[in-house]
């Protein structure tokens, strides 16, 4: 019986290499590349790349470590925020005692709560509810590549749009709009270009200071003729 012997180049190498009729798989005698063949007459192969496999293995381990990492870190974060809230609970017990101590011996209870009081109540909750959970989002955006909005140009009401939209390209931003009103008659009062808001997706922001996506929405509005 007469073998069938048909010829194909290697992907990687290409070198000209022969092989039986009906065989499905083969290696490259010149460079050892694996070659998956068909049984059609066209002989389709596919190049087995052993760095590119390797190197998304890596790839993979690389994000699970990263994972961990941020794991860990959200866990640590939990764990620093708890005692915090701890800490706080305790002070407004202490606070409320004290208080009442005072007021049952007819001391200057009001006083008290205004100067020491309030602060800490107040002043715990903003630090532990909002200061420290928009810090910890910061670094995650940062981390993501998110770029900050130049805190300098505060305020937006007093600066000319196209210095505004100058200075956020340099920052790194790349969607910005700006939107002539079409409002001004003379230009005596308000003049031609000074900006009446900044949206940044779809909100009005009056500071900067805050990192955003460098494709994040910006439309700024100014008056014009």
């Amino acid at each position: 019986m007469a073998i069938n012997v048909k010829a194909i180049k290697c992907p990687s190498c290409g070198a000209n290499l022969s092989y039986e009729e009906g065989r499905e798989k083969m290696f490259c005698s010149f460079c050892g590349t694996a070659i998956v063949l068909t049984n059609e007459n066209e002989h389709i192969y596919r190049h087995i790349d052993e760095a590119e496999i390797k190197q998304a293995e890596t790839e993979r381990m690389i994000r699970l470590k990263e994972l961990e990492i941020e794991e860990a870190k959200l866990k640590q974060s939990n764990i620093v925020r708890n005692v915090l809230i701890k800490i706080w609970i305790g002070a407004i017990i202490a606070v409320a005692i004290i208080g009442i101590i005072l007021g049952l011996k007819g001391y200057g209870f009001i006083t008290f709560m205004i100067l020491i009081g309030f602060p800490v109540i107040g002043g715990g909750a903003y630090l532990i509810f909002k200061l420290i959970p928009e810090k910890e989002q910061e670094k995650h955006a940062r981390a993501e590549g998110a770029v900050r909005f130049p805190k300098h140009l505060d305020p937006f009401t007093e600066r000319n749009y196209s210095e505004v939209e100058s200075v956020l390209k340099q920052a790194g931003f790349t969607n910005i709009s700006c939107v002539n009103m079409h409002d001004l008659t003379f230009g005596i009062i308000t003049k031609p270009g000074k900006i009446e808001t900044i949206h940044v997706d779809n909100k009005e922001i009056f500071f900067g200071g805050k990192y955003y996506m460098p494709n994040v929405p910006i439309v700024i509005k100014y008056h014009g003729k």
